[in-house]
């Protein structure tokens, strides 16, 4: 029964994206997140879903603001890189450069697409933490088409 439910979530089809993260004193970091949805039309919000035992967890209950950094189909080797603990490091996180965006998240510069949140709710699920974003800012740099699970042998379900 439990490995049938794990084998139907896992056919859930998700984007990759690099959630970036800022802390009270400014440390930026990012780890890659595929639980993302949008929920309303007005205001503009977004859901994510972060693991509760990481770093990157602090450094969003710190900030409370986010930014989802979109990755194309040629950009699975960065949504790896982003799957581990990373140090922030001359202006990069683990080599990833980027600019803070206006809410100060983190926006990675090899992203295709920038959303910048404001964290206006949060829930507890299980080992994670739901968290409502109202969307700040949005900037499309180059259209392309995003990098899924489909197209990966990554996986984060079931």
């Amino acid at each position: 029964m439990e490995q049938t439910r794990s084998e139907i979530l896992k056919t859930i089809p998700y984007g990759f994206y690099i959630t970036g993260v800022v802390g009270a004193d400014g440390e930026a970091n990012g780890f890659t997140t595929c639980w993302v949805s949008q929920v309303s039309f007005e205001p503009q919000q977004v859901v994510i879903a972060v693991r509760r035992d990481q770093r990157t967890h602090e450094l969003m209950e710190q900030g409370g603001v986010f930014s989802l950094n979109f990755l194309d189909t040629e950009q699975e080797d960065l949504a790896n890189r982003f799957t581990q603990p990373l140090e922030p490091e001359n202006g990069t996180v683990g080599g990833a450069a980027y600019v803070k965006g206006e809410t100060g998240a983190p926006l990675f510069e090899d992203a295709f697409a920038h959303l910048e949140c404001r964290v206006v709710g949060k829930m507890e699920a299980g080992d994670h933490t739901v968290y409502l974003g109202e969307v700040a800012s949005a900037n499309l740099r180059r259209p392309a088409d995003i990098l899924t699970d489909l197209d990966t042998p990554m996986e984060y379900g079931g």
